[in-house]
């Protein structure tokens, strides 16, 4: 028993959860949920007020764990509602009365672990079905909702749009003040914010929609150890109907739900209606699979059938903004070439990971979607987007990398301008700065050899001198004239960065 089961125990905004989970068959063994958090009235006094009972809640699942005789544990907490400062304090705090270290999740990777649960609840969704489902997966959650669009049970695209704290409070305001009915105006409210999206999707009637972490209709309709099941659209319409007339108590204790869910109850019900009249979806299922799904899936991706990750859901996000800012593709998948095969020749003298890898492949992805705003400054206008639309999957610390390795793309001078070793570069946090120059210094080579973006590089092939000259030989029988240009002003930095002298020679296609 001890090899096989893993402990996970997650931290949301309202509670504490263990679970004890046999990866191998992705199945949990038990769960244990603390009592209900208290609501703060700000983002800062999230979790503070209730710090002695998490630590009596962890305390009691470290007795659960050693009764299970388990060592093998991760313990992750939803950082969405609370800044850097107070997730730190927090931590800290956690650290000293229980010794145990918390990992937070950002927003980003909250909606990844999420899409990774909508991919488990396929099997359900598909069986009986001659032909794969498309699927949409409504995803509701504590500070956000978020759709996700899945053909042939591979991600495609996901929109998300705010709905926390901070939004239901907005709500509450404006109905305690107007004699209307405040069904009606949280209607407008929400469909406000939906209209937004709804230029970005395509319905399709065919497609089936699941409904996510919606936990009045779970506990209606989901029967004992169900993951998935089917509901009517009258169904629902039912339940709708009888909800919004309730009580916010008498919700509470007829569907068993924490006083913050109840408090979400309402809006997103009439969320949920709202994009089903939009989706007009074929079929409604609903599930409790939830992020907690999704944290398991990547602890076990190396026992489970890998198929399921055969998609790689970062990148195709990344895709997805680099074709919304229309970026020249075959640009992108030349430099993305080029920029690999610099990065897996030089492993020993980068010593990067293969996280960092990725980080690059990605950076290398979306580094011109600024050009569809402003050419001349297109790289710190990447920079920008990044900032505000964050890549699903990564950390914060992971898509800070992201954005600038895609800032100082730019190698234009004058003021203002961003400069490796600049007042912006050095107020970047000292464990990503050095990272950041060697990534930028490779990118930079990579997009030299296709300057004019008509790809006239075929192919590179990269040696390192015992003299710690490096030769990158270009096959091709064009005029690279303006690549060779563009070349040697681009590889001071990676001179500088790594101390190696570096050299472009061009060799035909027939030697």
């Amino acid at each position: 028993m001890k090899n096989k089961l893993f402990g996970l125990i997650y931290m949301s905004s309202y509670k504490i959860q263990l679970n004890i989970v046999n990866l191998r068959e992705l199945t949990v063994i038990e769960k244990i949920d603390s009592p209900s958090f208290g609501q703060a009235d700000s983002k800062n006094e999230v979790w503070e007020n209730d710090m002695s009972k998490i630590c009596q809640a962890i305390d009691g699942f470290k007795e659960k764990m050693a009764e299970y005789q388990i060592d093998n544990f991760k313990f992750y907490a939803n950082q969405q509602l609370i800044d850097d400062l107070s997730a730190s304090y927090i931590a800290d705090q956690i650290r000293v009365r229980t010794g145990l270290q918390v990992e937070w999740l950002s927003g980003s990777q909250i909606v990844y672990a999420k899409v990774l649960s909508g991919i488990k609840s396929f099997t359900k969704v598909q069986r009986g079905k001659s032909h794969p489902v498309s699927v949409y997966l409504l995803s509701l959650g504590s500070a956000m909702i978020n759709l996700s669009y899945f053909e042939n049970q591979k991600f495609v695209s996901t929109w998300s749009l705010p709905l926390g704290p901070r939004e239901i409070q907005e709500i509450n305001e404006i109905t305690n003040s107007t004699p209307n009915n405040p069904i009606d105006v949280i209607k407008d409210y929400i469909g406000a914010k939906i209209d937004h999206l709804a230029w970005q999707l395509n319905p399709n009637p065919n497609a089936a929609i699941i409904i996510q972490h919606a936990d009045s209709v779970n506990n209606r309709y989901l029967r004992q150890n169900d993951t998935v099941t089917r509901i009517s659209a009258n169904e629902f319409s039912d339940f709708y109907q009888d909800t919004i007339k309730m009580p916010q108590s008498y919700m509470m204790q007829k569907y068993q739900l924490e006083p913050a869910v109840a408090e979400h109850t309402l809006p997103n019900l009439i969320a949920i209606r709202q994009f089903i009249n939009l989706l007009t979806p074929d079929a409604i299922y609903i599930t409790d699979m939830s992020v907690i799904t999704g944290l398991l899936m990547q602890e076990a991706k190396g026992i489970l059938n890998k198929a399921v990750y055969s998609n790689d859901i970062i990148l195709t996000f990344a895709k997805n903004m680099a074709n919304h800012y229309l970026i020249d593709r075959r640009h992108a998948k030349a430099v993305t070439k080029f920029a690999l095969h610099i990065f897996d020749r030089l492993r020993r003298i980068h010593r990067l990971n293969e996280k960092d890898r990725q980080l690059l492949i990605l950076a290398a992805t979306v580094d011109d979607v600024g050009s569809f705003i402003n050419q001349a400054s297109r790289y710190e206008q990447s920079a920008e987007i990044l900032e505000a639309n964050k890549l699903i999957g990564l950390s914060d610390q992971e898509n800070e990398i992201v954005k600038e390795i895609c800032r100082y793309q730019t190698m234009d001078g004058g003021p203002g301008k961003p400069d490796i070793g600049g007042h912006h570069y050095r107020n970047l946090d000292s464990h990503i700065q050095l990272k950041v120059a060697k990534l930028v210094a490779i990118l930079r080579m990579a997009t030299a050899l296709d300057a004019s973006h008509k790809q006239k590089i075929k192919q590179i092939v990269v040696s390192l001198k015992e003299d710690k000259h490096l030769i990158i030989r270009a096959k091709t029988n064009a005029d690279i004239t303006l690549e060779r240009w563009s070349f040697n002003k681009h590889t001071k930095l990676f001179e500088e960065v790594f101390g190696i002298k570096v050299s472009l020679k061009q060799e035909g296609m027939n030697r």
